[in-house]
């Protein structure tokens, strides 16, 4: 039997390319737990994603970050910016993550290749100020008697939806 180490099993016989054209940001709304952001940080590097924003966060340290990121860091580019900071390159629709009134079934609905996906505070949710730049916004549907979801689970639920798609 062969090594069962990730870096062993993805050596080209197991890669999947995205289509041309599709691409993914990553924006945090004022998460309030470094690990979070470290942990979106690591999926954004799992899904290729071209960038991670930052928004708020001002007072997460900077060594949890890192250290949950771990070598992800030198894969993703990561911006910090603050709450009026927040422009995307041209093209992006911004996708809100949300379990929000007009929030649409995340494996039913249309998301755009080229997506911004917006993640709200673990306690608050996503703003009010950002959520009305979202064009759209979806939900991780829930059958189980539990409703709610970390947010770095609920956002590889639905990148990794995203990228099922563009495959």
């Amino acid at each position: 039997m062969t090594e069962t180490h990730s870096k062993y099993f993805f050596d080209g016989r197991h890669q999947c390319e995205l289509g041309e054209g599709s691409d993914v940001i990553i924006v945090t709304d004022d998460f309030s737990t470094p690990e979070n952001i470290g942990s979106i940080i690591r999926l954004a590097a799992n899904v290729n994603a071209s960038q991670v924003m930052v928004v708020g966060s001002e007072g997460c340290r900077q060594s949890k970050v890192k250290k949950t990121a771990g070598a992800a860091l030198g894969h993703v580019q990561v911006s910090w910016l603050g709450q009026e900071d927040l422009r995307l390159p041209e093209g992006y629709d911004l996708v809100a993550l949300e379990t929000v009134e007009g929030a649409n079934d995340l494996f039913a609905t249309d998301l755009p290749s080229r997506m911004a996906l917006v993640l709200g505070n673990e306690k608050y949710g996503i703003s009010s100020r950002l959520l009305a730049q979202c064009k759209r916004a979806v939900y991780v549907p829930m059958p189980g008697a539990i409703k709610s979801m970390n947010v770095s689970h609920a956002a590889s639920v639905c990148l990794f939806e995203w990228l099922r798609r563009q495959l």
